[in-house]
């Protein structure tokens, strides 16, 4: 008879905790969302370090057409930080 495998009380509580989806459209915002990014994700960190929502939390930036480099800025910081996700 196999037994069980055994799960850390981390991964109990990980599995417990909700999964937080931060959506934010963006439209021209090359100017303001380094620093609006920023805020999100400390607040994401912060929420994630008391324990109150998962680490698989997320900040979901879309972008509406923008004209300027609003999706290269929500590329690199995609590539700097699992917590962000970006759609065009």
């Amino acid at each position: 008879m196999r037994s069980a495998p055994k799960i850390t009380r981390k991964e109990i509580k990980m599995r417990q905790l909700p999964i937080l989806y931060i959506v934010i459209p963006c439209y021209n915002e090359e100017k303001v969302l380094p620093m609006t990014s920023s805020m999100f994700l400390d607040k994401i960190k912060e929420l994630v370090a008391k324990e109150k929502i998962a680490d698989e939390s997320r900040i979901l930036m879309v972008n509406d057409g923008s004209k300027d480099k609003t999706w290269e800025i929500i590329c690199k910081l995609a590539a700097e930080d699992p917590h962000y996700l970006g759609i065009c």
